[in-house]
Formats: C-alpha cells, structure tokens, sequence
C-alpha cells in the first residue's frame, strides 16, 4: 500500500495515474476508483464499498467476475445487482447480521478482484472521503487474505 499525500492541487492524482498506465502497460490488471465527499457536511454515511463496485465493474476485473464460483458471486450480488441477470439461478444472499457472514463477503470480494493471473494495480484517489466497509475490506485484504497474485494498492 502507497500512500501519496500532500497539498491540495500538487499532482498527486496525475502521478498515480501516470503509474497507473505504465503499470498496465506492462501487463498488470489496473482499476481506479475515486472517493466523493457525499453527504459530509450534513453528517450522512458515503456509500459502502463504492471504490470497490467501481473497481469490479471495470474493464480489468469484470470479465473475471464470471470465473468465479457460485458462492463467490451470490455474495457479489450484495453489491453488484447486474450479475443476477448472468446468473438467475443464484438467490439472493441474506442480510449480514454478523462477522462471519460478512468475512465471506470479505472473502468473495478478494477472490473476485484477484481472479486473475496478473499482478494487480488498485488506485483509490480521495481516499479521506472513503467509507468506513471499503477500508475495513482492504485491510482484510491486505493483512487476512492469502494474495495469490501481486497487488498493489495506491492512495491519495
């Protein structure tokens, strides 16, 4: 995990991306995602795991996504409804009253964004707007998940 910070204004956006399309000139899945300060001045909640649809809806994790097993992708149903048009057959997963049904959501979401056989490039930009489940999941990814391929992960 690279964290880049810095004044307001300074490049720290255009450098990640800079490094965003070299690495994925050279082979890597690369995915950017940007936080939104949505509701901040009156109190409200930013929408959970925000970065994380944006990432698996894109073009270098999206066609992966049906590699998946069946259990995997029900759990992906909590956060990415489209797929059950793909998959009717799956039912719908149960609302997450406690931590084990929430680390196998955890756990569908880290093999969903590592499915892939490529190393990984993950940019989060504006990540002081980031909610609180979107960095909970990536501190299980990073720390509790055995990374099968290389991954990077970069925050402005």
């Amino acid at each position: 995990f690279i964290l880049l910070t810095g004044e307001a204004g300074i490049g720290k956006t255009v450098l990640a991306e800079q490094f965003l399309h070299w690495t994925q000139r050279q082979g890597a899945s690369v995915a950017a995602a940007k936080c939104y300060a949505f509701g901040s001045s009156n109190g409200e909640e930013n929408l959970s795991y925000a970065p994380l649809v944006t990432w698996l809806r894109s073009e270098a994790f999206a066609h992966d996504l049906f590699r998946l097993a069946p259990l995997w992708q029900r759990e992906l149903l909590r956060i990415l409804p489209e797929l059950h048009s793909h998959y009717p057959h799956l039912s719908l997963p149960e609302v997450m009253q406690d931590g084990l049904q929430r680390r196998q959501f955890f756990e569908a979401l880290a093999h969903a964004i590592c499915a892939g056989a490529r190393p990984i490039l993950l940019f989060i930009d504006d990540l002081q707007w980031c909610d609180r489940e979107t960095l909970d999941w990536l501190l299980y990814l990073l720390l509790q998940f055995p990374l099968p391929v290389p991954i990077l992960i970069i925050g402005t």
